[in-house]
């Protein structure tokens, strides 16, 4: 009979044993799989709702999202008006501050507060962790969620877990644990991260990879007219609407705009975001794209895009536009990239790999091939 025990180092017991482990250290993997098994006849209830807009979730318990921003865009007091509201609610909230250190956290904290019309409160924990190393803010920010009860953790600063944001290894230990703790301890995280700042892409390896495994992608950005702006960029379930805030002219403190229309706030058309369209359009658009050609250089990509988006549009978009949806293509694994980055020898072509859904049925494309 095949022995599926194994050691932490991955030996079979025997093995094990001559490597001097203790028989506690030896792991049965069949077991752990065989508690994880899906049980068929029995309806799964749905995630417990932590907070919602009109109706529509937003976060849910033992899962993560992920708010992404350019810096000053108005991320932490889009933040600080949802725990405001989670806290007024009666949802106990740890907030952990990677990047500002005690003078300016406990200016957010303070912040929080006003917005939720508290001078204290028992449901908001605020910690700065500034001052220690990478690996050591985890373990701190892991006994801290262990040793209370919390509904809803924040990450200000996902990125000062990691020493290499580009590395996948550090990327895919993040975002495991995050998973883990969400599950184990029944809440859910909330990381707060950069975009790039030639786009709106989240910032390295360990942004892709928390933006793959996130239940909500929520963008913040601001108008013209200083509003701050609060859209679902990718969510697993049906995406809430997009809402705004408006800062007090004299407080500061932000409030929701009651009946704001995004249309109504530019005076113009809409023009539409990639995160305006489901993922089964996107694939359409892909594959209506690549139909010229199964593999293009960038510039090739962009004529053809920039056709195939103007036509499903129903209006003309600008090349930056374009690269917008290219850039989301990219970053949610509809196309892939080979070669040299930024050099002729980069070609992009349909990711199969990655992305094993209806995009990889054969296409005929114009080139005669298929």
């Amino acid at each position: 009979m095949l022995n599926t025990a194994l050691s932490p180092t991955g030996l079979n017991p025997a093995a094990a044993l001559a490597f001097g482990e203790s028989v506690s250290n030896i792991t049965n993997y069949l077991e752990i799989g065989k508690a994880h098994l899906i049980p068929q006849g029995i309806d799964i209830p749905m995630p417990v709702i932590v907070f919602a807009m009109l109706g529509i979730p937003m976060f849910t318990k033992k899962s993560f999202s992920v708010i992404i921003a350019k810096p000053k865009a108005g991320k932490t007091t889009a933040a600080a008006w949802i725990i405001a509201s989670a806290i007024n609610a009666g949802l106990k909230v740890l907030w952990v501050d990677n990047e500002q250190g005690l003078y300016y956290g406990s200016r957010t904290q303070h912040w929080i507060l006003q917005i939720a019309g508290l001078q204290q409160s028992e449901n908001l924990h605020f910690y700065d962790l500034k001052i220690h190393a990478p690996n050591i803010r985890t373990q701190i920010s892991r006994a801290l969620i262990e040793d209370g009860n919390y509904d809803i953790i924040v990450f200000d600063g996902t990125r000062d877990f990691v020493f290499d944001i580009n590395s996948p290894e550090e990327a895919t230990n993040i975002a495991t644990y995050e998973m883990e703790i969400a599950d184990t301890q029944d809440c859910h995280i909330v990381n707060i991260i950069h975009t790039n700042k030639g786009n709106d892409n989240a910032r390295g390896h360990l942004g892709t990879e928390l933006i793959n495994k996130a239940e909500t992608v929520i963008k913040i950005s601001q108008n013209d007219a200083k509003q701050i702006i609060i859209e679902p960029e990718f969510t697993r379930g049906k995406p809430f609407e997009t809402f705004a805030l408006v800062r007090d002219e004299i407080t500061g403190i932000p409030s929701l705009i009651e009946g704001w229309s995004k249309d109504e706030s530019t005076g113009s058309t809409k023009t539409f975001q990639p995160y305006d369209v489901d993922e089964a359009t996107h694939k359409a658009l892909v594959r209506d794209t690549f139909s010229v050609s199964p593999s293009m250089i960038r510039s090739e990509l962009n004529i053809a895009a920039k056709s195939n988006l103007s036509n499903f549009l129903k209006q003309s978009i600008s090349r930056d536009k374009t690269s917008e949806w290219i850039n989301h293509w990219m970053q949610y694994g509809h196309i892939k990239q080979t070669g040299t980055p930024r050099t002729k020898s980069a070609k992009y072509s349909v990711n199969y790999t990655d992305n094993p859904t209806e995009l990889n049925a054969p296409f005929i494309y114009k080139g005669g091939g298929v």
